[in-house]
């Protein structure tokens, strides 16, 4: 049962990066251990023109499907049988049984209060849990952990700020390609709106090519979107991360959180290429249906956790 009013929130099951580990009655918390450090990549990989693919020693192809399936976690059965949020010094904590969940690193919960949504969220994702739950069930709580256990840390915030731009220069948002006319026509549709977005929001100019080989940004462009993301809060910061692995695309995941974007836009802007071939060639079945979903869920949390960060 989960105590107060929860907002329509059905069962959840977008990719996550923790599991619950026991329910310590020393401390009368319960403490979260370490599932799976990352969805799909245990770095941050941008991609490498020389390769076409993605940075030095990367391997990172696989779908979002595939890293479902290679990614099992041990079973966990649901030991508690109410949640709850509570309000406590104008913040609020997620618990169980009365027990405020806390970090693999033994930090516990707390979601600002400007951000009173995502705490019902976060709660409805453990509510929603079953008799066991699902190794990737926990998207929220995983962005909430990774802000409160990675990046609250400076030095941490600031590398993972310098690792996202890397996707800046190369992003596949800014390679428009010239043929076929498929791929050409779903470009001009959902890339350029993007890039004339980003050049007036941040007042900034953003190269885009038909060459990977020739994609570069200008110095002064990504020194400024420096300056843009080093503003993120943890939770902000934790959301774009995400996003942006998912995507793929710095350009895309600054948009969603920024909710310049919606979700679905996200994730079509971010399959162009998949889209394109698609056309050309038919659809596989009941794959590209697990991959679409998987995408929109990953994008979904963030866009989530994003809102009043």
């Amino acid at each position: 049962m989960l105590s107060g009013t929860l907002f329509a929130h059905g069962r959840n099951r977008v990719l996550g990066a923790v599991m619950v580990h026991r329910a310590s009655a020393n401390t009368g918390s319960v403490v979260v251990g370490k599932g799976i450090s990352h969805a799909f990549c245990t770095t941050h990989r941008p991609r490498d023109a020389s390769k076409n693919t993605v940075g030095p020693g990367a391997q990172c192809s696989d779908s979002a499907a595939e890293t479902l399936a290679k990614n099992k976690a041990p079973v966990i059965r649901r030991f508690w049988k109410n949640t709850a949020v509570e309000e406590r010094d104008g913040k609020y904590i997620i618990a169980l049984d009365k027990r405020p969940i806390k970090t693999p690193s033994g930090k516990q919960i707390q979601i600002p209060e400007s951000q009173r949504t995502l705490a019902w969220l976060v709660a409805g994702e453990w509510e929603s849990q079953k008799e066991v739950l699902g190794s990737h069930s926990l998207p929220l709580t995983s962005l909430v952990f990774r802000s409160i256990d990675g990046l609250s840390d400076p030095h941490v915030h600031a590398d993972v700020v310098s690792k996202l731009l890397k996707y800046f220069q190369t992003d596949s948002v800014c390679l428009h390609e010239e043929h076929p006319q498929t791929l050409v026509a779903l470009q001009q549709k959902h890339y350029t709106p993007i890039v004339d977005w980003a050049k007036a929001e941040y007042g900034i100019d953003i190269q885009t090519t038909p060459n990977i080989f020739a994609l570069r940004q200008q110095p002064q462009a990504v020194e400024n979107l420096r300056n843009v993301v080093s503003e993120f809060s943890p939770l902000k910061l934790a959301a774009l991360e995400k996003a942006v692995m998912t995507a793929k695309s710095f350009l895309i995941g600054l948009a969603l959180v920024e909710q310049r974007l919606s979700v679905e836009e996200a994730a079509v802007a971010a399959q162009v290429e998949a889209s394109s071939q698609t056309q050309l060639w038919g659809e596989l079945e009941n794959a590209h249906d697990i991959d679409n979903a998987a995408i929109r869920q990953i994008l979904g949390a963030s866009a989530c956790v994003a809102l009043g960060a």
